[in-house]
C-alpha cells in the first residue's frame, strides 16, 4: 500500500515564513519517514529554484498544485488553466445579461483577465450580438490594475467603490479576495439598487452561502479535491514509469455556479434549421396526403 503524510493549515504558525516551514517539514520528512516523493503549494520561485533539485537529487520527486515553479525541475504541475476560467466566466456573463453594458474588473489575475476580455469582446463586432466594454473611467487609480500586491488606493472595496458610482451591468472578481472583505455583504446591500451582475471565482462554502443569498450571481471555480488525487496519481506514475512523466502540466477541471431565476422571459426559439427548404417537405407531405 501507499501511506500519505501531510500537513494541516495552522502548522506552520510557528514559524517566520513559508520557505522556512516548507524546509523544515521535508527535510524532516526525507530524514525520519523516508518519503519518496512530495507534492506541495510552492512559496516562491527563488525557493522552488533552489530547493527542488536538491530534494530530486536525494530520489524525492516534487510535484507543485494549485501555484507553480515551472523552473524549478519539479515532475508536474496540476492546476487551474487561468485561460478556460477567464472565458468561462465571460460565457456566464453573457447568459446572464445577454443584452450587453459595461463591466469593472476587480483584484485582476494574470491569463484569467485576458481571456476574460477576448471572450467577452468576441462578438462586440457583430450587429446581431450584445456588445460588452470595460469602464472608460480609471477606476482603478492606478498605472498597473493587475497588481495584487501594490497599495491601491482603498484596496480592492476602494476599486469596487470607485466603480460601482460609473453604474457598471456588471462587477467581475477574478480573485477571491474581494468577497473575504468584511464589507463585502455591506457594499452589495447598499448598491442592490444599481441592478449589478456580480461573478467571482471559487466554490467556498461561505462563497456557495453568498450564491444561495443572492450576494453574487454566479461564480466559476477548481475541482479543489482533484489537486490531491491529480498530484497522487502523478507521483504513483513517475515511479511506475521510471522516472519518466509526461506531460509536465495537468489541469484540473472547472464548475460553474449560478443562480437561476423562478421567473424566465418567454421561449423565443426558431427551430426551423431549413430554411425555405421547408416548403419541399409541405409539397411532399401534401402529396402523399392525399394520394
Amino acid at each position: 500500500g501507499v501511506e500519505c503524510i501531510n500537513t494541516l493549515p495552522g502548522d506552520d504558525d510557528n514559524f517566520p515564513s513559508c520557505e522556512e516551514y516548507r524546509q523544515y517539514v521535508v527535510e524532516k520528512w526525507i530524514a525520519e519517514e523516508g518519503i519518496n516523493g512530495i507534492a506541495m503549494k510552492p512559496c516562491s520561485n527563488e525557493f522552488m529554484n533552489e530547493m527542488v533539485p536538491k530534494w530530486k537529487a536525494q530520489g524525492v520527486p516534487i510535484v507543485t498544485f494549485d501555484s507553480d515553479a515551472p523552473n524549478s525541475t519539479r515532475v508536474r504541475y496540476v492546476g487551474t488553466n487561468q485561460e478556460f476560467l477567464g472565458r468561462t466566466m465571460a460565457r456566464l456573463l453573457r447568459q446572464l445579461r445577454p443584452s450587453g453594458g459595461s463591466y469593472a474588473m476587480i483584484a485582476r489575475k494574470e491569463g484569467r483577465d485576458d481571456a476574460f476580455i477576448e471572450e467577452i469582446e468576441r462578438y462586440n463586432n457583430r450587429d446581431d450580438r450584445a456588445h460588452w466594454h470595460e469602464l472608460s473611467e480609471n477606476y482603478t487609480q492606478t498605472g498597473n490594475p493587475r497588481c495584487s500586491s501594490c497599495l491601491l488606493p482603498g484596496r480592492f472595496m476602494g476599486v469596487m467603490e470607485r466603480a460601482v458610482v460609473h453604474n457598471p451591468h456588471a462587477m467581475i472578481f477574478f480573485k477571491q479576495s474581494p468577497m473575504k472583505h468584511e464589507n463585502y455583504t455591506d457594499f452589495i446591500d447598499a448598491h442592490r439598487h444599481r441592478g449589478i451582475t456580480y461573478i467571482g471565482v471559487d466554490g467556498a462554502d461561505y462563497q456557495l452561502e453568498y450564491l444561495s443569498q443572492r450576494y453574487v450571481d454566479a461564480l466559476v471555480g477548481q475541482m479543489p479535491h482533484e489537486f490531491g488525487t491529480d498530484a497522487a496519481q502523478a507521483l504513483f506514475d513517475f515511479y511506475d514509469n521510471e522516472g519518466e512523466l509526461e506531460p509536465d502540466v495537468v489541469y484540473t477541471n472547472i464548475v460553474s455556479y449560478n443562480v437561476i431565476p423562478l421567473e424566465l422571459p418567454d421561449s423565443d426559439v426558431n427551430d426551423n434549421m431549413l430554411d425555405d427548404i421547408i416548403w419541399v417537405g409541405y409539397v411532399c407531405f401534401g402529396i402523399v396526403s392525399f394520394s
